[in-house]
Formats: C-alpha cells, structure tokens, sequence
C-alpha cells in the first residue's frame, strides 16, 4: 500500500512489471548512453563476465537491446549491445501494465462466494 501513496520512478516499474533486477536496469540505462560490448558491462557493473552476458542475453530476449555483429580487420567479429529506445520500451511496459490491470478486473469481478467455497474445500481435502 505505500507503494501507491508514494512516487514510484522508472526502476520501480521496471522491476515491478519486467521482473528485472537492478543490475539489469543499471546495465539497460548504461547501453542507453552507449553500445557496450559484454566486457564493457561487466567492468560498468562490476560484475563477472558470466554473469555480464546473462544479464545482455536477458535484455536482448525481452526486446530491450539489440545485439549487433561488429567485423575485427583481422578476422573475426564481436558484438556490441544497443539500447532499445525508451519510447518503445515505454509502449511494451504501458501493454505489459494493460494486460495486469485487466486480469486484476477479472479477478474482482470472480464470485467471492464461489472462491469461498473452492478454498474451503481444498482445505478440508
């Protein structure tokens, strides 16, 4: 209940709604600024290399970075993430948010009644 009387910033909605983690909102805010390389995260947060490309592999899965080959002259290539830009990741967070409030509704609008009787049951089972 606080949470709804107090100001709730981008983080809070973002772990809220995303199921992400500080890190993962650290390093998603980080890329904004700049493409990083997983090196270049990991040193950003602190973090083992590992657990630096988790954390990139996370974001690229729920569409909040982009990952893009770069060629080495010598051979060979490296990726580098980028930052989804926050307008579009502002829309899949309001649809994220619509999809919540609406199976909120349709959990109040259940009988209380008929819930009553489905807990009293399994608790006598």
């Amino acid at each position: 209940m606080k949470m709804l009387t107090s100001r709730i910033s981008i983080e809070d909605v973002m772990h809220c709604l995303l199921g992400l983690s500080r890190d993962e909102i650290r390093a998603y805010f980080a890329i904004l600024e700049k493409p990083m390389t997983v090196e270049e995260i990991a040193e950003t947060l602190g973090k083992s290399k590992p657990t630096a490309y988790r954390i990139a592999i996370k974001l690229t899965n729920m569409g909040l970075l982009i990952r893009k080959p770069h060629i080495i002259e010598r051979g060979g290539y490296y990726y580098k993430y980028e930052a989804v830009e926050p307008e579009k990741v502002k829309r899949g967070i309001q649809e994220v948010l619509n999809m919540v409030c609406k199976k909120i509704l349709d959990a109040l609008n259940q009988d209380f009644n008929e819930v009553r009787r489905r807990l009293q049951s399994s608790s006598q089972g």
